[in-house]
């Protein structure tokens, strides 16, 4: 009987509604809203009233065999909607038991440390599927953690401090321009109404379509609505960024402009953009002097480093090695070519003093260091240059270009990049 009352109560509502849309159509007054948000408010509890009448019923018709004393076997149970192990692509399928495979134990059911491993084997691409499967997995999915590892697999060598300082200044900047573009919207009375209202429809959907009818995206006529971006303070969204080349991040670039011949072991700074297509960067150089900024196409990993120190390209380095460079000692020292144009910095080896004795050295008592370019022919002005040890500051002139801050290379590794950029022939 409650249910055949309650579906009687139907067409009171339904004719309502539809002349209340009729006239929303026509006309756009604040009146016309209201009548709209009061028809569609009347269709809402009619067809909630309508789902819980039915809940009820079923409940009612599946105790009248009971009374009866008839049993009917119960359903079998239906496989839960949770993400199952199979799921997970790669070495994390090997990982999975044959008998939770076979039994199809769901992923989120494995103890703690267990779901983290097979997490951990997911490359990039397969983690942020995984991440669309369902809330809990989207969280965990998302962690830090997660793509700390990938981050400084794939990015580590290139990225420095400073473009972890300026990806935090995007973040803010993006933070303030959505919020002094966004209009501020007026709350209707149905979203004050769905804070204490108890059914479901107002809350969920009645709010979902009111956001999307006052802010429409431009992909509101796909099929299914595209998976949540994650938030923006996060390392995957880095990552997403970094990969999708929507972040311009600082670096070093060895032989800007690739072949000319007058950046030969050289690496100046420039701003980067990755293109996941051809796997390669655009580099975009600040302006020399009156010159404007230019841009590469097309610059390899391997020309591409993350800042060693962290002196901007227009300010002269405190160098904090002089004391320690013996002859042979490889360094990195700051040039350029006029006091309009940001530093590059330039490889060399430290030279013996012209009066040195080769059996007793002691070129590291002199006061003053001699710097050799030796990818330069003898005789050349470009060859060799001194600096005080004791009092360095910078050095040159407008002709042979100014020598700013010496940074001593520590390591194999730094010394054995610059050697691969060593040219074939021999320099003027």
């Amino acid at each position: 009987m409650l249910p055949l009352l309650l579906i009687s109560t139907l067409p009171a509502f339904t004719p309502v509604s539809y002349t209340h849309l009729d006239v929303y159509k026509r006309q756009t007054s604040r009146c016309c809203k209201l009548v709209r948000e009061l028809g569609l408010l009347a269709l809402l509890l009619a067809t909630e009233l309508l789902r819980h009448a039915t809940a009820a019923g079923r409940k009612l018709r599946g105790r009248e065999p009971e009374r009866g004393g008839a049993r009917t076997m119960p359903a079998p149970p239906k496989p839960p909607k949770t993400a199952a192990l199979a799921v997970a692509p790669g070495k994390a399928e090997m990982m999975v038991p044959p008998a939770a495979a076979g039994i199809g134990l769901p992923l989120l059911d494995l103890p703690e440390l267990a779901l983290d491993r097979v997490l951990e084997e997911l490359s990039p691409a397969s983690l942020a599927a995984m991440a669309c499967v369902c809330a809990p997995l989207r969280d965990r999915c998302s962690a830090d953690a997660l793509w700390e590892r990938h981050l400084r697999a794939k990015w580590g060598h290139v990225l420095g401090a400073t473009a972890r300082k300026e990806w935090e200044a995007e973040l803010g900047a993006r933070g303030t321009r959505a919020s002094a573009t966004r209009p501020a919207r007026r709350r209707s009375w149905v979203e004050s109404l769905a804070c204490a209202w108890p059914f479901s429809w107002i809350a969920g959907r009645w709010l979902k379509a009111d956001a999307a009818t006052v802010t429409p995206a431009p992909a509101a006529v796909a099929a299914e609505p595209a998976p949540a971006a994650p938030p923006t303070d996060t390392v995957s969204a880095w990552y997403r960024a970094l990969e999708c080349g929507e972040f311009w991040f600082p670096a070093q670039v060895y032989n800007r402009e690739d072949g000319h011949v007058g950046f030969v072991l050289s690496c100046y700074d420039a701003h980067l953009r990755y293109d996941r297509r051809t796997n390669t960067f655009t580099a975009r150089y600040p302006p020399h002097g009156r010159k404007p900024a230019k841009e590469e196409d097309g610059v390899q990993w391997s020309r591409v480093r993350a800042p060693p120190v962290s002196t901007p390209a227009h300010d002269l380095h405190a160098s904090d090695c002089l004391e320690a460079l013996r002859p042979g000692d490889h360094f990195e020292i700051q040039w350029r070519k006029n006091k309009d144009f940001p530093y590059g910095w330039w490889y060399g080896v430290v030279g013996h003093q012209g009066s040195c004795n080769a059996n007793l050295c002691r070129c590291h008592e002199d006061d003053t260091i001699v710097l050799e370019f030796q990818h330069y022919a003898p005789g050349s002005r470009w060859r060799q240059t001194t600096v005080s040890r004791k009092d360095h500051r910078e050095t040159g002139d407008e002709t042979d270009g100014f020598y700013g801050g010496i940074r001593k290379l520590q390591t194999k590794d730094e010394i054995s990049t610059w050697r691969r950029f060593w040219p074939v022939d021999v320099l003027n």
